[in-house]
């Protein structure tokens, strides 16, 4: 050992030191200690992760979740299939609404009072034959299965149409007609339609001439305010009511009514009952349609490319009575529509309309007394035709 030590200087010269390797100044562990490992955690990138004992672990760790979430998902059955092949085979049938709204409730029994049919009645005075029966399998059969002609069971669909959209008629409803029986070569005429509802209000119109025209007329007696007009077109509005810099003009310029920007050619409707009393060219507003209407209000359609409405006819609402264009004074197809009332243009958008009587005094009770005539007609059950 000592002549190591003593033989150490003089071979230093040509040694080999080798040096191990010192902590970091700002490791901060003792000499001899391992360092702090990392923390575990089961979340692994298996996209970034290269495959090895930690990317299995983050695979294994994923589908443990996944068979837990499906496990306890509600409505699983890990035995089900078992249960369905032991389970024996019974005939499928339908489910009722109530047992599905409510599953595992017996369904109440329906407290409902729906009338039972009671047939066709008819009856017959002084030329005039009265057909009744409930409505079962569409309005128009039924009108058929009870003796009315086709062309009778289609003027009752049109007469009823005045007052009721007709696909509204349900079953139960009972219809009643009156027709007067034509003389030899002459066709019956439909003179009375009614419809006994039971969930809406009825209807009873007549044939009726007032104010030299012939139409279908209920009497109506009490003035009756509607909850604003029809839009005539299927549009967007382009232009409101009130002053506007005129698009040709050029000058501020008061604009009496509202502009629909819609396509060429487009239909437009009759913004409520009325009768037609101008069609044809008039001025910068081409090609105009005016109607008047209950209560003073008549309304305007401007610059059509064609018109279908003809002065001194009636109209009814959402009837068409021209197409979109742009005659007169206009910088391309749209549709121009006043309000007037006693002269005097107003909002379209804020118009309301009074319906008033049509007719009243001797007029109206006579129509009064011929209806009541029409329905104390006597019905009685149609007798079964005999076999020939």
């Amino acid at each position: 050992m000592l002549q190591a030590r003593k033989d150490w200087p003089e071979e230093r010269s040509g040694a080999e030191v080798v040096a191990f390797p010192r902590a970091a100044a700002e490791d901060g562990r003792e000499f001899g200690k391992r360092g702090p490992r990392e923390p575990f955690s089961l979340v692994v990138d298996l996209h970034s992760e290269e495959i090895g004992p930690r990317w299995f672990r983050g695979v294994a760790t994923l589908a443990l979740l996944c068979g837990t979430v499906f496990f306890l998902a509600p409505g699983f059955e890990p035995f089900l299939a078992s249960k369905m092949a032991a389970a024996p085979v019974s005939e499928m049938h339908n489910a009722q609404l109530s047992d599905l709204a409510m599953p595992g409730m017996a369904a109440k029994p329906e407290t409902i009072s729906i009338p039972k049919p009671v047939g066709i009645l008819v009856g017959e005075r002084g030329g005039v034959e009265r057909i009744g029966g409930d409505v079962a399998g569409g309005l128009y059969w039924s009108l058929r299965g009870a003796g009315a002609s086709p062309q009778i069971a289609a003027d009752y669909l049109k007469a009823v149409a005045t007052r009721i959209d007709v696909g509204e008629v349900a079953p139960f409803d009972r219809f009643d007609l009156a027709v007067v029986k034509g003389k030899a070569g002459e066709p019956d005429q439909l003179i009375y339609a009614g419809l006994d509802r039971a969930q809406y209000s009825d209807v009873q119109v007549l044939k009726w001439t007032a104010n030299g025209h012939t139409e279908w007329f209920d009497g109506a007696t009490q003035p009756q305010s509607s909850d604003g007009l029809m839009a005539p077109v299927a549009g967007r509005i382009t232009s409101g009511f009130g002053y506007r810099m005129h698009p040709i003009l050029r000058f501020m310029r008061f604009h009496a009514g509202i502009d629909f920007g819609v396509a060429y050619g487009s239909p437009i409707v009759a913004a409520a009952d009325g009768q037609v009393i101008g069609a044809g060219w008039t001025g910068g507003y081409g090609r105009q349609v005016r109607i008047v209407h209950e209560g003073g209000i008549m309304t305007t359609y401007s610059h059509m490319s064609a018109m279908v409405a003809q002065p001194g006819t009636l109209v009814r609402q959402g009837q068409v009575i021209g197409y979109v264009g742009s005659s007169g004074l206009s910088t391309g197809p749209h549709l121009h529509f006043e309000v007037r009332a006693g002269g005097r243009p107003i909002n379209p958008l804020t118009a309301r309309l009074v319906s008033r009587p049509v007719f009243e005094g001797a007029q109206l009770a006579a129509f009064k007394a011929k209806l009541k005539e029409i329905r104390s007609i006597p019905m009685h059950p149609q007798q079964p035709a005999a076999a020939s």
